[in-house]
């Protein structure tokens, strides 16, 4: 009898082995149901190698990054021993809801250190700041007793006393004003308005302006009439004596116009305006094109036709309308796309190609690129390369050059190979070791650079390219 006693005692089934004590169905459910969010363990794994993506800024912050990687990793280890707990302890309380609230323990723990790592002990402070006065005015700019920090580097001429932050780009004190680590010249910082952004993802160009200027980061327009001043949108703003051009490469300042008619004055898109005068393409009015009738074609931002002819950018071509034209490569826009009258084919620049161009094999070599090839001839823009044929051509890549890094993954504008044959754009280059050739952009000294083992071409020597010549240093073409 004592025997059986004992045995109708014991735990029945995993659950209850694992518990310490039979639960009741509900309790049941739930531990099932934490055994199958193991199943998820292997995403939330995963999703974890990327928390040390972003650079280490102090102990406290590795701390916390591990704490949160820990609390993921080992979830397999303390699951069971973290439910068998609980269980016991709402037993003992008599609680039996106290079991159902284990989960909120990792996850209590997990974001305890994602608060510590998002906290002021996690962030990294500036070399030799005050620790007494320092204070954090946002994620950009702080400043203690003795200097105004950016990005925790010391801003140069701030005064902390009398320092602000306008947003998490512009700043002002009592004498200057700053687009991050630059000072504006001429700002005032009395007048001085930042512009707001909607949110981080917004990219579109918003001006800031004080009582006598409108400013793009920190370049002034030299706006000529304030009171008049608009902008329209990202591309363009106008007054009633000039037009702004402040889109895509724009040159802030230098990019203006003097405009035809503020009244009517009309966006196109991107790159092209008009008003009852004038077709402005950025910076540039298009002459000899008619406002009336002028349109943007469809397929690519630099194309307009008026009743007259087809424009390129700001050129008129030779072309009267682009629609009585046979297209090859329509589908990939106008970019890519070759044209003819039957007689002439026109590049995707509408350049006329030299008479015996292919237009049933024209393509350009490499996208962006201004190389084309049919089954005979190569070419560079609307010109011949000599001796070049299309089978063995290439463009060399180009290598970008960093301080500490090297790239070659894109390939380069202005040289490139045919067998043992160099050229640079539309020439042929002579005496060429094809084997040894680089070319690229240095990013530190801001110029281009060619050369092989036996000379440069362009450019000049410093560590970092004849390191690159030696061939020792490492070059990522992912």
């Amino acid at each position: 009898m004592e025997r059986e006693m004992t045995d109708s005692s014991k735990p029945k089934g995993l659950a209850a082995r694992i518990l310490g004590e039979q639960p009741i169905g509900l309790q049941k459910t739930f531990f099932w149901l934490m055994i199958l969010s193991l199943t998820l363990w292997p995403l939330l794994f995963f999703g974890s190698l990327f928390f040390f993506d972003a650079p280490i800024r102090t102990t406290v912050d590795e701390i916390s990054r591990w704490g949160m990687v820990l609390t993921i990793w080992l979830y397999p280890l303390y699951l069971l021993p973290l439910m068998r707990s609980w269980f016991q302890l709402s037993k003992c309380l008599r609680a039996t809801w106290l079991f159902y609230l284990c989960p909120l323990i990792p996850i209590i723990i997990f974001f305890s250190f994602v608060e510590l790592a998002s906290s002021e002990y996690a962030a990294r402070k500036p070399e030799g700041y005050d620790s007494a006065t320092f204070k954090r005015i946002n994620e950009s700019f702080a400043k203690d007793i003795n200097h105004v920090y950016y990005c925790n580097e010391i801003l140069e001429d701030a005064d902390p006393k009398t320092f602000r932050a306008l947003s998490e780009e512009y700043s002002a004190d009592s004498r200057y004003v700053w687009y991050r680590e630059n000072k504006i010249e001429g700002a005032n910082p009395q007048t001085f308005v930042a512009p707001e952004k909607n949110n981080s993802l917004d990219i579109s160009i918003d001006l800031a302006h004080d009582d006598h200027d409108y400013y793009n980061q920190n370049n002034p327009l030299h706006v000529a009439d304030m009171g008049s001043f608009r902008q329209i949108d990202g591309s363009w703003a106008v007054d009633r004596q000039n037009v702004y051009y402040i889109g895509h490469e724009a040159e802030i300042g230098k990019d203006i116009v003097p405009i035809g008619d503020f009244r009517t004055f009309r966006v196109l898109n991107d790159f092209y305006a008009a008003d009852a005068k004038y077709v402005y393409y950025k910076n540039k009015v298009v002459e000899g094109a008619d406002p009336k009738t002028f349109v943007v074609l469809d397929g690519g931002n630099d194309y307009g036709q008026d009743k007259n002819r087809v424009y390129y950018q700001d050129c008129g071509t030779t072309i009267r309308n682009l629609d009585a034209l046979k297209h090859r490569n329509m589908g990939n826009g106008l970019y890519e796309t070759f044209h003819t009258d039957g007689k002439t084919v026109y590049n995707p620049e509408l350049m006329a190609m030299p008479v015996g161009t292919d237009f049933s094999t024209i393509h350009r070599v490499e996208r962006y690129r201004d190389w084309y090839a049919d089954k005979n001839r190569v070419y560079y823009e609307n010109r011949l390369l000599p001796e070049a044929t299309p089978q063995a051509f290439k463009v060399f890549p180009i290598h970008y050059v960093s301080k500490d890094y090297v790239s070659n993954n894109n390939k380069d504008f202005d040289y490139s190979y045919d067998g043992n044959r160099v050229y640079y754009r539309d020439s042929l280059m002579h005496g060429v070791d094809v084997a040894s050739f680089i070319c690229g952009y240095d990013y530190v000294d801001s110029i281009s650079f060619a050369f092989d083992k036996n000379r440069y071409y362009q450019g000049r020597p410093n560590p970092r390219l004849e390191k690159l010549r030696q061939g020792k240093c490492r070059v990522d073409s992912e």
